[in-house]
């Protein structure tokens, strides 16, 4: 079995990924886990945005996933 050195650069390695898990989190926990408030114009987040209920974010991306289906499907 491998043992696990503690040298500088792996505590420097392991502090920047506790740092960007913790960015991540506090953005799942502001935004949800969809960006509907992208899209939502210059409503602010969390102040008229009704969500993603209320958000043309999934229509936009079916949109965007047909258009590219089609296109695929005409080129030889």
């Amino acid at each position: 079995m491998l043992s696990l050195d503690m040298n500088p650069a792996t505590v420097v390695i392991g502090m920047i990924v506790a740092a960007l898990a913790v960015l991540a989190v506090r953005r799942l926990m502001r935004r949800g886990t969809c960006d509907c408030h992208d899209h939502c114009g210059d409503k602010p987040a969390g102040g008229g945005c009704a969500g993603c209920s209320g958000c043309g974010a999934v229509d936009v991306m079916v949109a965007d996933m047909e258009r590219a289906a089609k296109q695929a499907s005409v080129r030889p």
